[in-house]
């Protein structure tokens, strides 16, 4: 199985720049995938996150992109936020568009564009065919309906997180794919909460949380509704019910649907340890690390322990029919995997 792998600006604390990382896993990373400095996307703007101003952060990005395409990976860039509002169709957006994916593609080079808008896909297909035009995971496609109604502008598609589960359907978008010549991807490591009613309120949000001003805030008020859910004793047995996260040592079974495994590691604290657990097939940690966003914080003094899950949660979820007030498979599987820290003394 092949990556795809979010870039983050260098940071303060491990002083390492992404390259780095890159070159330690090269055999297993195909793709990297990036945002334009501070431009809007479903994460916050990395680079202004890193401290970094529009110049800065165009420079380190160029030198490192410059890097990973000389290593053979290939560049996908991202426009994959969906709260663009009075400017979503509009002559600016179409400008910024073509200038960001032109200078990219004259100085670094340039494989594919992800995106989530359908006006940035035609845009783009009309004045760049030689790009792969990507449907971003954002747009939730995870039909075959949804995927004949996208076919038109995109080349590719980030299947809904959702779905990673359901292998029957999988299989059918795979041979749909393979029938009209469409590329899919996965996104193996995602935080998010199976069928989030909020997700993308949340996405928007974070999108902009540069331009949040706290003193107009409403301080009360948690609108990140993951971790509300999670913060409630109620849930926190549940935790595997809900994600939609492939373990390491399952990537291989995806082999047969996608030739592509996207890893969130734009905003994660240590893409390090996400790259070495899928490139490896193996992760011997705390489950509550690999994902993106981390809900570790709601289970201070305990770990999910990866190595306790057997390769029956693999058998058994692949199979998953979403009866889970019946089943209760993925919570048992949790007793047995989640351990107080001081039995690890």
């Amino acid at each position: 199985m092949k990556f795809s792998v979010g870039y983050q600006y260098p940071d303060d604390i491990s002083g390492e720049r992404f390259p780095e990382i890159l070159q330690d896993y090269s055999d297993s990373v195909a793709e990297l995938y990036f945002a334009p400095g501070n431009e809007p996307g479903a994460r916050s703007p990395a680079a202004e996150a890193s401290g970094l101003d529009e110049k800065e952060a165009w420079e380190i990005l160029r030198e490192d992109l410059e890097v990973a395409s000389g290593m053979g990976i290939r560049l996908n860039l991202l426009f994959n936020a969906n709260c663009l509002v009075a400017e979503c169709i509009s002559k600016k957006l179409q400008a910024r568009v073509l200038k960001i994916t032109g200078t990219i593609l004259e100085t670094c080079g340039l494989d594919s564009v992800t995106t989530g808008s359908w006006f940035i896909a035609g845009v783009l297909k009309e004045h760049f065919p030689q790009l792969e035009i990507r449907a971003s995971v954002n747009m939730k496609l995870g039909t075959l309906e949804a995927l004949t109604y996208a076919s038109e502008r995109f080349d590719g598609f980030c299947i809904q997180r959702d779905i990673n589960y359901h292998f029957e359907t999988l299989r059918r978008m795979a041979e749909w794919g393979r029938k009209n010549g469409k590329k899919l991807c996965l996104l193996a490591n995602s935080g998010c909460l199976r069928n989030c009613a909020f997700q993308t309120f949340h996405d928007n949000l974070v999108a902009h949380l540069s331009e949040l001003h706290r003193e107009e805030c409403c301080m009360d008020q948690d609108p990140v509704f993951c971790r509300r859910f999670y913060a409630d004793h109620v849930h926190r047995m549940e935790y595997l019910v809900h994600s939609t996260l492939i373990r390491p040592e399952d990537v291989f079974h995806y082999e047969e649907i996608v030739p592509l495994i996207k890893l969130a590691t734009r905003t994660h604290s240590n893409p390090r340890l996400v790259l070495d657990a899928y490139c490896s097939g193996k992760f011997t940690g705390n489950l509550f690390d690999l994902t993106e966003p981390g809900h570790g914080i709601f289970y201070r003094g305990q770990i999910l322990d990866n190595v306790r899950i057997s390769s029956e949660y693999w058998n058994i979820k692949s199979k998953c029919r979403e009866n889970c007030s019946e089943c209760l498979f993925c919570q048992k599987i949790m007793e047995q995997a989640l351990l107080d820290c001081t039995e690890l003394q």
